[in-house]
């Protein structure tokens, strides 16, 4: 049930056009494009984890000031994970028109 949206959600692949490279270098930059957007996605979910057990954490301590910035750190997380997969769709769709 669970397993339909995850496998949706990592699966992110990025085709940069490198016409004219050797193909090894042009193997080893297709897989250091992928290994960067997979690291940002990471990074994001961190982010995320981070922001909602800071928030739960400032709700039971009743400290207003942590939550209020857990959640604009959960709101800057999640920001940044949705730009970097609207934007590595856009640059696919982009790539898919050129050719």
């Amino acid at each position: 049930m669970f397993n339909a949206p995850i496998a949706i959600l990592l699966d992110i692949v990025v085709h940069p056009d490198f016409t004219g490279l050797p193909p090894s270098l042009l193997h080893g930059l297709q897989r250091l494009a992928d290994n960067a957007a997979g690291v940002l996605v990471l990074v994001s979910a961190i982010g995320i984890g981070v922001s909602i057990t800071l928030w739960v954490i400032g709700s039971w301590l009743d400290n207003h000031h942590l939550v209020s910035r857990a959640k604009s750190s959960l709101m800057v997380a999640a920001f940044s994970g949705g730009m970097l997969y609207a934007t590595i769709a856009g640059a696919n769709y982009m790539t898919g028109l050129f050719r």
